[in-house]
């Protein structure tokens, strides 16, 4: 039993940290997961983010719902969305008017997403259009 229980804490945290890892092997990948629109999970406000990617050109929608379901108002269209493959992982580079800032992916499938900006880590979930 001891034995068991040893492996068992052993295994478990290699598991748990490979998923966190194993996310997507290219930027077509990050690309395809990342499309649609997502809401910051646990939280009330009526803003979403709309993700698409036209000729490798990623853009971000910000919009709130109205009251139709399935409709929404554009508040701010943020014009590029850029994927960069690094060492451990993918960051995403948002570019504006006149700046930029970047997020760390830190996980992402289709229902799910994790950024890190300036040390703060922020969960998505993806919402049915």
């Amino acid at each position: 039993m001891k034995n068991n229980l040893i492996i068992l804490l052993a295994l478990l945290p290699i598991s748990l940290f490979g998923q966190d890892l194993k996310c997507c092997e290219s930027e077509k990948e990050v690309e395809t997961y990342l499309s649609g629109i997502w809401t910051v999970k646990n939280s009330e406000s009526n803003t979403v983010y709309k993700y698409w990617f036209e000729k490798r050109k990623g853009h971000l929608t910000e919009m709130e719902r109205t009251e139709t379901k399935g409709e929404f108002l554009i508040i701010d269209n943020h014009p590029f969305v850029e994927i960069i493959k690094y060492d451990q992982g993918f960051k995403l580079k948002y570019t504006h008017l006149h700046s930029h800032w970047m997020a760390a992916l830190k996980y992402l499938n289709s229902s799910r997403l994790v950024l890190v900006t300036n040390g703060k880590e922020v969960e998505y979930i993806k919402v049915s259009e």
